[in-house]
């Protein structure tokens, strides 16, 4: 079950970089390194969480909750930040899958909102933010990792600059050609 678990995940996370990376190509005029830190330890929880046992006698907890806090670096990462999740953890290998949205509160501008989809294992998430920052033009990609249990929240959390990589806002435009590839695009109008 934990093989399953962590294999869906990751070819969850291979697929939406895929569809992002095909989307960041078209019409990119900047690409920034971010990071950006965070704690979410005030919890309320969004009903009853709830427990079931497997076929193969492990026990499943699913929590739906809300985790908020305060999120410190660049700009567009700072500020009073939101989890909305759900977690469904294998309490008894102590692994499984968060998902749901993060939102920051940036001090200038519209908020930084994303998807979060990642990993849990004995205590600790490591996955993606993908979404926009302040100008809704510019995109977030971010590796995300977090100390995480369910009843307490999140500490020591990361957007970019961790183990498991980084974070960069991309904003579209013009982006002009240079030297062979400008050479190549103009051979390929003369034919």
């Amino acid at each position: 079950m934990r093989k399953l678990i962590l294999s869906t995940v990751a070819i969850a996370m291979l697929a939406t970089a895929g569809l992002a990376v095909a989307q960041v190509m078209d019409g990119t005029k900047s690409i920034q390194s971010v990071t950006g830190t965070f704690t979410a330890t005030t919890v309320q929880t969004k009903g009853k969480a709830s427990t079931c046992k497997t076929s193969d006698g492990k026990t499943i907890a699913t929590t739906k909750a809300t985790y908020t806090g305060t999120g410190a670096g660049n700009a567009d990462l700072a500020g009073p930040i939101r989890l909305d999740v759900v977690s469904v953890i294998n309490t008894t290998d102590d692994v499984g899958v968060v998902t749901g949205k993060l939102r920051i509160d940036v001090a200038a501008g519209g908020d930084t909102l994303a998807t979060v989809t990642a990993a849990y294992e004995k205590g600790k998430l490591a996955g993606l933010a993908t979404g926009h920052v302040q100008d809704p033009h510019a995109k977030l990609y971010a590796n995300l990792s977090a100390g995480f249990n369910a009843a307490t929240g999140l500490t020591d959390g990361k957007l970019g600059a961790s183990a498991g990589g980084a974070a960069v806002e991309v904003a579209k435009g013009k982006c002009e050609k240079q030297g062979d590839d400008k050479k190549d695009d103009e051979n390929d109008d003369k034919k």
